[in-house]
């Protein structure tokens, strides 16, 4: 990416000519990986060829109306996108089931994951404030990534998650010996296990919008907190994640952010969402729930417990995210945030 002006824009991708080697503007992002359809099959495109222009005036008015799907849906159909669906019962899915079946695929690439580790957990690790003697517990821990972290800063760190899920932490902890103690536990009998005001701290990074129950989760968390502990955790941004958002770009191929336009779809619908987490690196289909929840359902339910907000962060990426990774930055545009990160802290009432 070069900051310059081009065309209509402030900036352009650079691509070396095939004949002269000398460096151009790029016109759009295949042309920058090298996917153009001119590079692969080197092919010219004859000259009463419209270039980027999805459909003619004559294509357009040679359709029938009316046409099978209006708003939204007509628009959505031009392009690609995850496959979901809405869920009136989880009779044949369960997050443990799901997440049984995705573990061994998502743990292998959680940990060097471009989104977790530059724009969520040092958001997350700068609201924990982890201090020397702090008793540390991470719900939902997974492969233990965040309290791997933690006892660096000398804190005493608690783990739980479900099976298959927790198998991977413990596995590491054999190997390392951080002294992280991991449990097989559902979050929802936390205060059964450890008794009221155990901890100082309570982290819970990126699963509550896995979690079927989260108001007992919530009130758990709270439960196990002593007072003024504090409590973080960071979820997919209810208003502008998918599934409640999500976006087309017009032409489809371009990596312009400009070019990038975004659907709210169902925001206050709460029913489960199963949708397919399959991509580049899991296979697919790989199944995952999903549970929407309105900003206000997650911060009523704190007010509920108790747990009074001190900080909310919407990371947003910077230049320098962008120029360190330009394949994955390009995606986090500057206009709207994809993660929601929440601090708040246990007050007793008297």
């Amino acid at each position: 990416m070069v900051r310059e002006k081009f065309l209509v824009y402030d900036y352009y991708y650079s691509i070396p000519c095939h004949e002269c080697g000398k460096i151009n503007p790029a016109l759009d992002f295949a042309e920058y990986t090298g996917s153009h359809p001119f590079q692969i099959d080197n092919l010219r495109h004859e000259e009463d060829t419209v270039v980027w222009i999805p459909t003619s005036r004559d294509d357009i008015e040679s359709q029938e109306f009316p046409h099978e799907a209006w708003g939204s849906e007509r628009i959505l159909s031009l392009g690609k996108r995850p496959f979901y669906k809405r869920l009136d019962s989880l009779d044949e899915y369960t997050p443990k089931s799901t997440w049984d079946t995705l573990a061994p695929h998502w743990l292998t690439v959680e940990e060097e994951n471009y989104h977790h580790k530059y724009r969520i957990l040092p958001d997350v690790y700068r609201m924990l404030d982890v201090q020397k003697g702090d008793k540390i517990l991470d719900v939902a821990c997974g492969k233990g990534n965040v309290a791997r972290h933690l006892p660096g800063s000398g804190a005493i760190v608690t783990g739980i998650d479900i099976p298959k899920m927790i198998d991977y932490a413990i596995e590491s902890e054999e190997k390392e010996k951080l002294g992280i103690r991991y449990l097989e536990l559902n979050a929802e009998k936390l205060s059964e296990k450890f008794g009221e005001a155990s901890f100082d701290k309570v982290v819970c990074n990126m699963a509550l919008m896995d979690i079927e129950d989260f108001r007992t989760i919530i009130n758990q968390m709270f439960l196990v907190l002593k007072e003024h502990g504090v409590f973080v955790f960071s979820i997919l941004h209810p208003a502008f994640s998918f599934p409640s958002c999500t976006s087309r770009r017009i032409p489809e191929d371009s990596q312009r952010n400009e070019d990038r336009i975004r659907f709210v779809l169902d925001y206050f619908d709460e029913r489960p969402i199963l949708f397919d987490f399959g991509g580049d690196v899991i296979p697919s289909p790989s199944f995952a729930l999903h549970f929407q929840r309105t900003i206000s359902s997650y911060l009523n339910e704190l007010a509920n417990n108790n747990l009074v907000l001190r900080e909310m962060s919407e990371p947003r990426v910077s230049e320098e995210l962008v120029r360190r990774f330009p394949r994955n930055a390009y995606w986090d545009d500057e206009r709207r945030p994809e993660f929601l990160i929440v601090k708040s802290v246990k007050k007793v009432e008297i």
